[in-house]
């Protein structure tokens, strides 16, 4: 399945997203891509802390590389397909490649996740039609439910279906929206709420993914339980008593996710 994850405006956690839940899908034994959509302005490689000089979409995209060449086995067991910080390397590529690109390797994996750029473009228009779903990130504030009733109509428009909302950095302010009024606003159903945790930033700073960096933290609960609900194996993560993450977290969840599949 190839998953866009979406945003109508920048700042609002959709890399953050796109690197933990991908890691999240590969630590439950889920094969999974995780690509850096945005060839202008790159980030996902830095949280994985890639080197500048190694082949990436750029390259693939100015046909300088085969794609195989360009995906990389991060310690995490996820797959990445980055882009490079270089702005000749973007000034070379051909994003009407993109679709090809994508299609060739979608079939290896179960799981492609694609980090697609904020807002409404010819850029976005391309990941929104090649996913079979698009997963919309919010944060509880009005403008970003605007922005993200306008990701929604144009997903509408390229044939590509809502996945749910991503609802992050909540518990931040007393008056934020709240999640039945998020729905009723954007017609979509929340599916994961991602607490501010300053263990994000924190994880960003070591160049890392959060469930790297502090398994136990409220944050990489939520994104694996956000991998659970969309593998279909839903569970609380908060019900899990204290002394398993002690003993091994991601073991547990593994156990949890094959109870779930077997059943």
């Amino acid at each position: 399945m190839i998953i866009t994850i979406a945003s109508g405006k920048g700042g609002v956690g959709k890399t953050t997203t796109s690197a933990n839940l991908g890691v999240a899908l590969s630590k439950i034994g889920k094969k999974t891509l995780i690509v850096d959509g945005d060839i202008s302005m790159a980030n996902l490689g830095l949280i994985f802390n890639f080197e500048k000089n190694r082949p990436s979409l750029h390259d693939v995209l100015s046909g300088e590389c085969d794609v195989k060449d360009a995906i990389y086995k991060h310690k995490t067991g996820a797959h990445i397909l980055p882009t490079s910080l270089s702005i000749e390397g973007y000034k070379r590529s051909d994003l009407d490649l993109f679709p090809e690109v994508i299609s060739d390797v979608a079939d290896d994996y179960d799981y492609v996740i694609i980090d697609a750029p904020a807002g409404l473009n010819r850029d976005m228009a391309i990941h929104l039609a090649i996913a079979d779903k698009v997963l919309i990130v919010l944060t509880p504030e009005l403008f970003s439910i605007a922005d993200g009733i306008k990701i929604k109509q144009s997903s509408e428009m390229a044939g590509t279906s809502i996945l749910g909302a991503v609802l992050n950095r909540t518990g931040r302010d007393f008056g934020e929206m709240g999640i039945d009024e998020i729905e009723m606003i954007v017609h979509e159903k929340v599916i994961s709420t991602i607490p501010e945790d300053e263990n994000i930033r924190n994880a960003t700073l070591k160049r890392m993914s959060v469930i790297e960096y502090s398994p136990k933290s409220p944050s990489s609960k939520a994104y694996m339980e956000l991998a659970l609900k969309i593998v279909g194996s839903y569970v609380d993560m908060n019900k899990i008593e204290e002394e398993v993450y002690n003993k091994s977290f991601i073991d547990k969840v593994k156990r949890i996710f094959l109870r779930f599949k077997n059943k």
